[in-house]
């Protein structure tokens, strides 16, 4: 059986997006860390850091004690090799290796949708919060309540693949014990991702074919996996209750 490759892991992304590889970039996480009003030097814990590009963006920039937590040995290695010193440890989203109420905020970027148990890492990210903490989560979502055309349809692990209604995220969150604080859309962010993608490729059928990735159904399902099921992206901004 041909394994399934992680489009996170691979450079081919990168080439388009830079060193962070989502929608948005840093620019969404400035403005979810802005509705934190964190104080300087608070402890803060990026979930799924990659290679620890965020990590390194709020120590410097915003004078925070931030911890990278990511599954990837590979994305790590890079990371330590690129940002030496930096505290960058690989552990699993659904047991973080951290004692309770720790952090004043975590950070959760197109993450949550590749996890297989949401609702267990939900659990744990409220578990590490300090009381009051906030929970800064942005994924891809679909926009038509119960749509998923293109799960099962693309052949490379990514956020496409987990994405549920803004019901679902809802529903997850409130049985996980958060306050919901915001829901900002911000699928224009997906849009200029994808436009980049087919800036650097050419289409986003040479995109996919480049990752190393590929569609049931054709070619044609390569370009239409990443838009028949409506898909957005949003910004969540939840309070651990006090």
């Amino acid at each position: 059986m041909t394994p399934i490759l992680n489009l996170y892991e691979s450079p081919i992304l990168r080439e388009a997006t830079g060193p962070v590889i989502r929608p948005g970039g840093f620019d969404l996480t400035d403005r979810g860390l802005g509705l934190c009003k964190l104080k300087q030097g608070a402890r803060v814990l990026d979930v799924g850091c990659g290679t620890g590009a965020g990590v390194a963006r709020l120590w410097r920039r915003h004078g925070l004690r931030a911890t990278g937590l990511d599954l990837s040995a590979a994305l790590l290695k890079e990371g330590s090799q690129t940002h030496g010193g930096l505290p960058l440890i690989r552990g699993r989203a659904e047991q973080i290796p951290a004692a309770d109420n720790r952090f004043g905020a975590v950070l959760c970027e197109c993450v949550l949708s590749l996890c297989p148990h949401p609702q267990r890492v939900l659990g744990e990210m409220r578990r590490v919060l300090q009381p009051g903490g906030r929970l800064v989560l942005t994924d891809v979502y679909a926009r038509i309540a119960g749509d998923s055309e293109w799960q099962g349809r693309v052949s490379v692990r990514c956020c496409l693949q987990g994405a549920v209604d803004r019901p679902t995220v809802e529903k997850r969150m409130t049985a996980a014990g958060f306050m919901l604080e915001l829901w900002e859309d911000h699928t224009a962010l997906l849009k200029q991702l994808a436009a980049r993608l087919i800036w650097t490729y050419g289409s986003l059928d040479a995109f996919w074919s480049a990752a190393g990735g590929a569609c049931a159904g054709g070619g044609k399902d390569k370009d239409g996996a990443a838009v028949a099921g409506h898909p957005g992206y949003y910004m969540v901004v939840a309070r651990k209750p006090t």
